[in-house]
């Protein structure tokens, strides 16, 4: 079983309704280096993969085990790292079974299925889509949020 959540940070003003950007239209850094910062909650068959420090931009997030999925179809593993935080996630992908082992928390290692790892990367965008713009419903039209990670959620 596979336990994800993202846990928006109480100090971060981007999910505050009353929050303005300081430019109308958001870029891909603003999203992936900026605002809407999250703690994680992941937890894979029982090993915990949460990260709970300052929080990552949680389209960083989605992005980041969105690629890795996209390039363990073709190749054998793959290390990516989250952009702020440079916590690094290893894939290693033998047939069906993919391999995590995470720098934080240090050395974590869990299993999971080929099809839990797309389902995993699926919902974190989903995820980080919906609660943006719940957070701010005048960002379901961003131009760059709904080409990277699609529409939000029917409300």
């Amino acid at each position: 079983m596979i336990d994800f959540a993202f846990e928006p940070v109480a100090g971060d003003d981007s999910w505050s309704p009353d929050w303005q950007p300081d430019h109308p239209e958001l870029s891909s850094s603003d999203f992936c280096l900026g605002y809407f910062k999250a703690d994680r909650r992941l937890i894979i068959h029982g090993v915990d993969l949460s990260v709970h420090l300052l929080g990552e931009p949680v389209v960083d997030f989605a992005l980041m085990i969105d690629y890795a999925t996209r390039e363990l179809a073709n190749q054998h593993s793959i290390s990516v790292e989250a952009s702020l935080t440079q916590h690094q996630y290893s894939f290693t992908r033998e047939a069906e079974i993919v391999t995590l082992t995470t720098t934080w928390p240090p050395g974590a290692t869990a299993h999971l299925t080929w099809s839990e790892l797309q389902e995993l990367a699926g919902k974190a965008k989903t995820e980080a889509v919906r609660l943006i713009t719940t957070a701010h419903p005048e960002l379901r039209n961003n131009a760059w949020l709904t080409q990277t990670l699609g529409r939000p959620p029917a409300a």
